[in-house]
């Protein structure tokens, strides 16, 4: 059975925010989220996700990806989110307690940095980069399907 997690896609000001990470000798940025607990829904899951990592508050509004890897077993669902309360930064997830899971820090990314930097899953990062300098309305998109295989 497939890992199921929520990630959330979140824009303060003209910044995207993030969890930068440095593990096994690599360096890189993630979309905040985690996996998702039993009996409870995904808007929970990333909402609690997003409080534990980043001490924030969101708002879920809108589904946008579906990304299923192949390589991790896993399907995450991507939502992007409104930041409604909370301090940046506040976070106290099971990620800070100790470095078994390597280094965790929230940063924000300016959106022009987005295709420049390792945001991950990658194609993930360069679809929301496009459709930002496409002036896109986020909450008026389909839901994109990707698929990576082993």
């Amino acid at each position: 059975m497939k890992k199921i997690r929520v990630r959330a896609i979140i824009f303060h000001e003209d910044k995207l925010i993030t969890m930068y990470r440095e593990k096994d000798g690599r360096s890189y940025y993630s979309f905040p989220g985690g996996g998702l607990e039993d009996d409870e829904s995904m808007e929970s899951c990333v909402i609690r996700e997003c409080k534990e990592e980043f001490g924030i508050d969101v708002k879920p509004l809108k589904e946008l990806y579906i990304y299923e890897n192949e390589n991790f077993n896993s399907i995450e669902h991507f939502y992007l989110c409104r930041w409604v309360g909370g301090e940046f930064g506040t976070g106290d997830g099971e990620e800070f307690q100790t470095m078994e899971y390597g280094l965790y820090e929230p940063r924000m990314i300016k959106i022009n940095e987005i295709e420049k930097l390792p945001v991950l899953p990658k194609e993930v990062s360069l679809e929301v980069y496009s459709k930002i300098l496409d002036k896109e309305d986020l909450l008026n998109v389909d839901v994109k399907y990707f698929h990576v295989e082993k």
